[in-house]
Parts: C-alpha cells; sequence; structure tokens
C-alpha cells in the first residue's frame, strides 16, 4: 500500500495555512517502562529513500535538511523505507538492485544508508528500518507486494534472508532502534518460516524487530509474530462524506476495530508504521490511492488535515507506541515539507496537515 515515489520539481514557498488539533501529549503506555520512566511515543515520519545515485554530498545534505525540517514538526523518529526487488510475483527471489538508471529506484548500500541514520542519531531522533519490496513491476502483473505467491516459499524467505542480512549488521553497529522484518507480506504472514527468521535476526541485532501488518477489511494474514512487536499500515477506510469531522472519522475507525476489522494485539503494544490519504474529496473511502482523477475528486486539503487529525486522536486514545506518516521524499532534501497548497502533489503533507501533525507532536 505504501505508494511509489513521485518528487516535486523545486521547493514551494509562501505560508501555511493552520489547521490544529489539540491534544495532551502521552505520557505512558501500559503504566511506563520497567525502569519507571514514562513512555515516550514514536513520533515520525517515513521517509521513503531510494538511492537515485545522487553524489555523496547530495545524499548527505538531503539528510540533514529532510530531517531538521521534520524535527520542526515535533518529529524524536525517522523510518527509513527502501526498496528491494523481486522479479514477478511467482518469484523465489528477493534482491537488491544496484545498477543506476534514470527514473529507476535502488536500494541503497549499507553506506549509503549509514549517512542519514547517523545524521539522526546526531539530531537526537530515533531511527526505523523499513525494507519494502517495491511493487512497481507487481502492479504490471496485477499484484502487490502482499499478495504474493512465490512458487517455492522455503527459497523465498532463504533469499529474503540473503538480502536482510547486511542491513541487520549495520542495524546493530548503529544502534539502529527498529527494524521492520516484514511489511505488507500479507500473502505470507502465517507462514511458519518466520520463526526461523525472526530468531536469524535476533542473532544478530539487538534492537526491536517489528513485524507489520496491514489493517484493511481486506488483509490477511492477522497474526502476531513472538520476538517482534507489532506495526499496522493504517489504510481503513471511512465510507464518509467529504464533509465528515475529525470526530466522525474517529467514530468509523474504533467501530472498525470491533465490527469490521479486528487486530489480533493490544493497541498499546502497536504503532501506526505508515498512515497517509490523499488531499482530495472521495479520499475517505480509497486511502490507500496514490492518485485519484482530478475530475471527480478535486483538490481539498482539509479532506488531509481531517484525517490526519483523527489518525492523532485514534493513537493517543489508544496509547499506541507511535505514528509515522508518509508522504516524505528523502531526494526533496529541506523542501520536505510543502509550505504552501500544492494540488500537483496531493499526496505529499499539505501545509494544513503538517500543521495538525506538529500540533499533534507537540500538544501546543
Amino acid at each position: 500500500m505504501s505508494p511509489s515515489p513521485r518528487h516535486r520539481a523545486g521547493p514551494v514557498r509562501v505560508g501555511v495555512a493552520a489547521c490544529l488539533v489539540t491534544m495532551a501529549l502521552l505520557t505512558a503506555v501500559g503504566g511506563g517502562t520497567a525502569s519507571g520512566r514514562a513512555f515516550v511515543p514514536q513520533y515520525g515520519f517515513n521517509s521513503y529513500a531510494p538511492d537515485e545515485c545522487q553524489s555523496a554530498g547530495v545524499w548527505a545534505a538531503d539528510a540533514k535538511g529532510q530531517f531538521t525540517a521534520l524535527k520542526g514538526l515535533g518529529a524524536n523518529s525517522i523510518a527509513l523505507a527502501f526498496p528491494i526487488y523481486q522479479s514477478s510475483l511467482r518469484s523465489n527471489t528477493v534482491f537488491a538492485k544496484r545498477t543506476c538508471a534514470p527514473n529507476i529506484y535502488e536500494t541503497p548500500s549499507t553506506s549509503r544508508l549509514a549517512v542519514p541514520i547517523t545524521t539522526a542519531h546526531n539530531m537526537h531522533l530515533r531511527v526505523m528500518l523499513r525494507p519494502l519490496l517495491d511493487e512497481t513491476v507487481l502492479k504490471q502483473q496485477g499484484g502487490w507486494r502482499g499478495g504474493i505467491r512465490p512458487t517455492n516459499v522455503r527459497l523465498w524467505f532463504r533469499s529474503y534472508q540473503t538480502v536482510l542480512t547486511p542491513y541487520l549488521h549495520m542495524a546493530q553497529n548503529m544502534h539502529v532502534e527498529y527494524f521492520a522484518i516484514s511489511t505488507e507480506l500479507d500473502s505470507l504472514a502465517t507462514r511458519s518460516n518466520w520463526t526461523a527468521l525472526i530468531n536469524f535476526a535476533h542473532r544478530i541485532y539487538r534492537g526491536q524487530l517489528i513485524f507489520t501488518i496491514n489493517w484493511t477489511q481486506t488483509s490477511v494474514g492477522k497474526v502476531t509474530k513472538p520476538g517482534t512487536a507489532p506495526g499496522m499500515d493504517a489504510y481503513q477506510i471511512a465510507a464518509l462524506p467529504n464533509s465528515a469531522t475529525p470526530a466522525q472519522l474517529l467514530t468509523s475507525w474504533n467501530n472498525a476495530l470491533t465490527s469490521v476489522d479486528t487486530v489480533p494485539f493490544p493497541l498499546s503494544s502497536a504503532s501506526i508504521d505508515e498512515v497517509a490519504i490523499l488531499a482530495q474529496d472521495g479520499a475517505y473511502s480509497e486511502p490507500w490511492a496514490w492518485s485519484l482523477p482530478a475530475s471527480t475528486h478535486p483538490f481539498d486539503p482539509s479532506i488531509q488535515a481531517n484525517w490526519y487529525s483523527m489518525v492523532c486522536s485514534f493513537v493517543k486514545t489508544h496509547n499506541m507506541r507511535g505514528v509515522y506518516f508518509w508522504g516524505v521524499f528523502y531526494q526533496n532534501g529541506a523542501n520536505a515539507v510543502l509550505t504552501t497548497p500544492n494540488s500537483n502533489y496531493t499526496q505529499e503533507i499539505q501545509p494544513a496537515s503538517a500543521a495538525v501533525i506538529k500540533s499533534c507532536y507537540t500538544g501546543t
């Protein structure tokens, strides 16, 4: 469900329209940590970080500029989502793509990822690594990452483990706080092969492993995995009109927990690892959509702002571990946050939504 990235042509300047939501900061989950200190939730953004073969200087500058902007919105965590690949829905081989070519997103090497990790830690931001199976070819074949059907599951897991291994070593050596060992791999979620892979990962990496499921009406594999913390990519619909308030949207999501799409774990143990919605009318019924026709779905920043206000309330009402908003692209650097409404980039975080997120994260 993670959309493919699209970059803005250049910086956008000017002031923002504010749409604020005020919520008290969450101070504890489940009574706090074992040390007695208050739990600090993960307030973050997903930075989609494919390698486009930029110079080392540009790669480093993009990290510094982007993380500075996101920290200004109150973020304390950054999720670095990066692509890995397989050639078909039925393939047994997962691989990192390294060949540079125009308009083709590459898998960043561990040395490349070390740069934004170091930058984030120097800015006192926590880091989550999210290897993300790219969907470009899969969608051409009528599928997506949650619908892959390898012909030999054992070989697929062996290949997947091989791809993850250097990143697990890097995560351990660089004290990365969180590592998503699975993201939206619904069709394989119930496989017993995860046990061996999780045990293997723990022998390398001592941080927190995350197992992320999709929270949608059509998701499968509603499972929990010992040795991991649960995460949710939250694209649950709210079949409500464009005029719906954040409170009405929240009621819809809360109803889904009990009547439509339950989850197999206490929400207080989980984080929302990805959430997004287009700033267009009609998006409440299709929050996973990467694009909708402008002729039938006019640009409307309030749609996205109200949705994000609801998400903030949902996370805090249920004392969740945190939330990461999607729509930030690493290559945009310091221009990662729109500063004026832009109908050409309805999938990115609009200024009104940025104001909502800042209020959510800072309590002001």
